[in-house]
């Protein structure tokens, strides 16, 4: 693999052409952000889950009631 500098914090992976970031910091920071986006869209989805549930319970409770009615 050969790297070429292409600024202070990126090289360039000549053999796949893939452009790398060299900043640890970055990096980190990068990662940080995904993974809470990650927690994110996890507990968006928990909640979507949630609500159907919710609206099929109800859904029941009114059939419950209008069959009992």
């Amino acid at each position: 693999m050969k790297l070429v500098r292409l600024g202070k914090d990126l090289v360039k992976d000549e053999d796949t052409g893939a452009i790398l970031n060299t900043n640890e910091q970055e990096i980190e920071k990068a990662k940080k952000v995904k993974e809470a986006k990650e927690v994110e869209k996890n507990e968006m989805e928990q909640l979507k889950d949630d609500v159907n549930e919710l609206k099929d319970m109800m859904k029941q409770l009114l059939e419950k009631m209008n069959n009992d009615g």
